[in-house]
């Protein structure tokens, strides 16, 4: 009945989302009729919420999270500007709340021959978006990771950690094509709608180099030696401004996929302490990362 609220889940997480809303400035003239969840992120809380004035997605962080939710919402809304992402609404930072705009009738990028060009040209459009933010400093970010988890490490992990510290120094002395990336590029954070392609989650969006969106895309969707050239390929024939030889490119893609590889390692093992599903992606990850290695030294 309208002016009844209905959750698909209404105890537990969902309720607390319910009793969120009802208190939100931003829904005081149109309260939530129905609220649902959507698929959530490691940490995160996601919902689809519906008022009588339209339909929003609402993205509740833990308390603890040392994001930069400022930065988050400018990175989203310069590619909501574009036309890449959907708009955000409104950021309540003590709620630790981001409202955005529904993309209805989505359903999950399929990285397919046909739909290669027009992730190559969004890829190419985010990255060529004018958002100030901190540069990413591999090496740097590698120290912070393992920081939290150094006590976890045996011997095995030390050694593969010290090969990774080596593959981050040779990456980050290559000259660097600083850009706006997403970094955490996979199917969960990509939306097939209105034959476009909408990217989500823009929570650790900011400068660095565009290799590791690419590495990203080409680690998550397990691209073979071919569909990865053709990504390149593809992808350079959208950055006219990219002075980067195509050797080069290759040449650091192939440390940007280890370096990668070790940031998911190292974030999914601190993850392990709190998510026991997370051990799994810790495997998944080390296996990718010590592949990647093994690659650099062939």
């Amino acid at each position: 009945m309208a002016g009844e609220l209905s959750t698909a889940t209404p105890t537990g997480a969902a309720s607390q989302i319910t009793a969120l809303c009802r208190h939100l400035e931003f829904f005081a003239g149109h309260p939530p009729l129905a609220i649902s969840p959507l698929s959530n992120g490691d940490l995160n809380l996601n919902y689809r919420v519906e008022t009588r004035r339209g339909l929003y997605a609402v993205r509740r962080y833990p308390v603890s999270s040392a994001v930069c939710r400022q930065q988050e919402l400018r990175c989203q809304h310069a590619a909501a500007v574009a036309g890449i992402a959907p708009a955000p609404l409104c950021l309540n930072n003590h709620l630790q709340v981001l409202i955005s705009e529904f993309i209805a009738d989505g359903e999950e990028f399929l990285l397919t021959g046909q739909s290669m060009p027009i992730l190559a040209s969004t890829l190419a459009t985010l990255h060529q978006l004018p958002v100030q933010t901190a540069v990413l400093q591999p090496v740097s970010y590698l120290h912070q990771l393992v920081k939290p988890v150094r006590q976890a490490l045996d011997a095995a992990d030390q050694a593969l950690f010290k090969q990774l510290l080596a593959a981050a120094k040779q990456y980050q002395a290559l000259p660097a094509d600083l850009v706006l990336c997403h970094l955490d590029l996979h199917a969960g954070n990509m939306l097939w709608a209105d034959d476009a392609l909408w990217l989500l989650d823009f929570e650790y969006a900011q400068l660095a180099d565009s290799c590791l969106d690419l590495a990203a895309v080409s680690l998550n969707f397990q691209l073979s030696d071919t569909t990865e050239q053709t990504l390149m390929t593809t992808y350079r024939q959208h950055r006219t401004e990219c002075c980067e030889t195509a050797a080069l490119h290759r040449e650091k893609l192939l440390l940007a996929k280890a370096v990668f590889s070790g940031f998911c390692w190292l974030w999914y093992l601190k993850l392990q302490v709190s998510l026991s599903e997370s051990e799994s992606l810790t495997q998944h990850w080390r296996q990718q990362l010590a592949k990647q290695l093994a690659l650099q030294s062939a």
